[in-house]
């Protein structure tokens, strides 16, 4: 049984990398959120801009050593930006939509869960790291 667990384990380790780091990037952004909204230093939505930016740029960084083995660089960084503002665009689409057919809230927010992390990790996958590592 564990040896399965470990076989799995290396053949997703892509996978399971980008699912905890999204995580931690849920927790970074609501923190973030929190701590501006709570200690009185912005109203929630530009506190949210804030949460998005840090969370982003961690995400980036950490994605790129951890997840995808490749070197940071701005040019990269501008294709991670846009496939995340892509995710935003397709949560706020699922969003609208589960609103627009007045269907409950959390059928939006669960297409939104089911879809988004998997979009972005095959646009990441595709798009921003695409091409092979340097090889050391």
């Amino acid at each position: 049984m564990m040896q399965r667990l470990k076989a799995f384990a290396v053949r997703h380790r892509q996978a399971l990398s980008f699912a905890v780091l999204g995580g931690v990037n849920t927790l970074l952004h609501s923190g973030a959120v929190v701590l501006l909204v709570e200690n009185g230093l912005a109203t929630p939505v530009p506190s949210h801009i804030a949460g998005f930016a840090l969370a982003n740029t961690f995400s980036y960084f950490t994605n790129s050593w951890l997840t995808f083995r490749h070197a940071p660089s701005w040019r990269r960084y501008r294709k991670f930006l846009a496939v995340s503002l892509l995710s935003l665009g397709l949560t706020i689409g699922l969003s609208g939509l589960a609103e627009a057919l007045e269907w409950h809230y959390l059928v939006g927010l669960a297409m939104v869960l089911l879809a988004g992390p998997v979009l972005s990790f095959a646009l990441h996958k595709s798009i921003t790291f695409r091409r092979a590592p340097p090889v050391a």
